[in-house]
């Protein structure tokens, strides 16, 4: 019967369509995802970083501290 042959392909049609449109926005998230994990992981590695600077500076001033006393 070649109206349901039709029905049956528009329908189709329609539905690849809508799971390309699902597609698209899933990889759209995960892009997004990717850069925000990016972004939070270049602040910690930052943020670990000025934390090492100050671990370091406050062992200066103790060994500093140290020298003084003797």
């Amino acid at each position: 019967d070649p109206h349901r042959w039709l029905a049956e392909t528009k329908w189709l049609c329609e539905e690849v369509k809508e799971r390309e449109s699902k597609e698209k926005k899933l990889r759209c998230y995960l892009l997004q995802s990717r850069e925000q994990l990016k972004h939070f992981t270049q602040m910690k590695e930052a943020e670990h970083q000025s934390l090492f600077k100050q671990i370091k500076k406050q062992e200066k001033l103790l060994e500093d501290v140290h020298r003084e006393k003797r």
